[in-house]
């Protein structure tokens, strides 16, 4: 009696938990869950990426209309990505003292369409003025500790430690946002990587240095001194010469550019189930050779900023037979350098003095004489004569911010198996804002590499009203290695639904393009192939 009393109970207890595991992992385990995008059916493999995926998602990583932080509170994290088991300090500035403020980390995925799944909450923390950045009125307030050289630019926020994270030793790599929320609702992100899985079919590198070049948090970017004006007139610079990560970025809400330019593409390589490892171009700059241990390196958004290291990591991994895809536009723009922020902590303080063959100004760079090849200019500049379409194919060439973006129009001579199955027909115009705002294409300087192939010719106006085209390209490199450029910042908008942004001008119109899909699947897939099977491409 007594046993059957003690099998009874555990019996209970083994469906208990399974029951319980059910109910945390939503409905991968006990229901089929409610679609939110289109009728695309993910690919599953088993690996830690639809494993994840399988679990309960949420919209609530949205901040809400109205919501929007501007000074109330402002974060940023100690590092631009993390392994777990580590952990990762949070610095946060309330604009009153002992104001309570809550944070909730997200990571950014499919989830059945919601986009993300709460990963940590953490309620009740006692807020400390440390200081803001006024963008309305281009002033930075009551921030004591912050170090600002009007000489470059550069400017830390130095706040003292807010809360420090243990990162789980089970979080998934993928993007995360830890969203800060004030008293009154208000709400503000920091975004970060985990790493891991780190021998991934796929790498996806976050292009965060370009994140801290454009960040205008205390006045200065390395487009801007001092706000709105055109120069800095205490030191006639016209821009910042370096830029720290030690700072809350000022635009998208904290987000930095990470949901305009990359959480479409995200939602959809997680919705196929492809084999990610997620991590921070930092992360390639110090560990180049880890693009070895994968077969696919995929650059996401706005990928301008590289260093030397970047470049030749990526490079040796062509070489190598490592497939890359450039999913963004405008990447490998400019070669940046870093140095340490002032607490003597490496990798944090970005610098670009911009220099020119052109403008003779080459020797404003300390570098010059010293070591040419890491002179701050642009790669295609003769001072480093490495144009970016000698990796890429094609290369930034210009922008607009008059709309978002024009039509994606398929080369009327495109001729590929690439196309095979997508629907796709020859000069017929696809989408609503697909090319845009900067834009890539075929330039006739010598470095194009052999056979590169055109998918995408599609008609663009820069700010002039200049006409102009943008390339969709690939070509097989002598290691076997496929190189994919969608020659669009806003080309990856056709995989999924998602917006952080709308053009009004594309109200009513289909946002997804299957058939820009199935060629995204296909060059998935060639990117990884074996070697022999890439002639086929």
């Amino acid at each position: 009696m007594r046993l059957r009393f003690v099998l009874g109970v555990v019996v209970f207890f083994i469906v208990a938990a399974v029951v319980l595991a059910g109910i945390m992992s939503g409905p991968g385990l006990l229901a089929s869950g409610t679609s939110r995008g289109d009728s695309q059916t993910p690919v599953t493999s088993g690996n830690p990426i639809v494993l994840e995926n399988a679990h309960l998602g949420t919209d609530g990583w949205k901040i809400p209309p109205g919501k929007e932080s501007s000074t109330q509170i402002q974060a940023y994290a100690s590092a631009t990505s993390v392994s777990p088991g580590q952990k990762l300090t949070f610095y946060v500035s309330t604009q009153d003292e002992g104001a309570t403020y809550s944070i909730d980390i997200y990571r950014l995925g499919w989830y059945q369409g919601y986009g993300g799944r709460l990963m940590s909450s953490v309620p009740d923390q006692a807020g400390h003025t440390q200081g803001y950045d006024d963008s309305a009125n281009q002033r930075l307030v009551a921030c004591r500790s912050c170090h600002v050289d009007r000489k470059t630019g550069f400017v830390e926020a130095n706040w003292q430690p807010s809360y420090t994270l243990a990162v789980p030793p089970d979080w998934t790599t993928g993007i995360y946002l830890a969203k800060f929320t004030d008293a009154n609702g208000t709400q503000t992100y920091a975004p970060f990587d985990v790493r891991g899985n780190s021998h991934a079919l796929y790498v996806a590198v976050t292009p965060d240095t370009t994140y801290a070049a454009y960040n205008e948090w205390g006045g200065y970017s390395l487009y801007q001194a001092g706000g709105a004006v055109a120069s800095d007139e205490a030191t006639k610079i016209a821009r910042g010469l370096k830029v720290s990560f030690d700072r809350p970025y000022a635009v998208d809400d904290g987000s930095s550019q990470v949901l305009a330019f990359e959480a479409g593409a995200i939602h959809w390589l997680e919705r196929q189930g492809y084999d990610l490892s997620y991590i921070s171009d930092v992360d390639l700059h110090e560990k180049p050779a880890q693009l070895l241990d994968h077969r696919a390196f995929l650059s996401l958004g706005h990928d301008e900023y590289w260093t030397k290291e970047m470049r030749d990591g990526v490079e040796h991994a062509r070489n190598n037979g490592v497939g890359l895809a450039f999913l963004g536009a405008d990447a490998d723009y400019w070669q940046m350098r870093f140095e340490p922020d002032s607490a003597g902590r490496p990798d944090r303080t970005i610098v670009c003095y911009k220099v020119q063959t052109a403008n003779k100004d080459l020797a404003r760079d300390p570098m010059l004489g010293k070591d040419n090849t890491r002179v701050t200019s642009q790669w295609r500049d003769p001072i480093l004569a490495r144009p970016e379409n000698a990796l890429i194919g094609v290369m930034f060439s210009d922008l607009t911010h008059r709309q978002q973006g024009f039509p994606w129009t398929l080369s009327p001579l495109a001729k590929s198996a690439l196309l095979a199955g997508t629907g796709l027909q020859p000069g017929q115009r696809y989408g609503c804002g697909l090319v845009g705002y900067e834009w890539d294409r075929v330039f006739a300087n010598g470095a194009t590499p052999a056979g590169l192939q055109v998918l995408g010719a599609s008609h663009t106006v820069d700010n002039t009203n200049t006409p102009d085209s943008s390339n969709t390209t690939y070509y097989i490199a002598p290691s076997g290695a496929m190189v994919f450029a969608t020659g669009s910042i806003y080309w990856t908008l056709a995989l999924d639904n998602y917006r952080f942004q709308t053009d009004a001008s594309c109200t009513g119109q289909s946002l997804v393009v299957p058939g820009m899909q199935k060629l995204m699947a296909h060059v998935m897939d060639a990117l990884v192939a074996h070697h022999p099977a890439r002639g086929n491409v």
